[in-house]
């Protein structure tokens, strides 16, 4: 388990490595402000939506959503919630 931990931290530090390389880590820093901020996003909508039963969940699936797309992945999780109203 140790070995596994050890060569996916490895496969990270490499990957990170490469995205500096390739002057894409202004691009992943983009993402990150962007989940940071969709977080942030979600739990204020949550608690004003509380009283109408609206609410969208903090997960990876929301945190890449908001990420990748940001302010219309925000809009889109919440559209879709009241479409689908799961």
């Amino acid at each position: 388990m140790d070995n596994l931990m050890f060569f996916i931290a490895f496969l990270g530090v490499g990957f990170l490595g490469y995205l500096l390389y390739t002057q894409q880590l202004k691009w992943l820093l983009g993402v990150v402000r962007n989940m940071a901020v969709g977080v942030a996003g979600i739990l204020v909508a949550n608690l004003a939506l509380a009283g109408m039963g609206i609410a969208v969940g903090v997960n990876a699936i929301t945190l890449l959503v908001v990420g990748l797309l940001g302010a219309p992945g925000f809009l889109l999780l919440y559209v879709s919630r009241v479409l689908v109203g799961i």
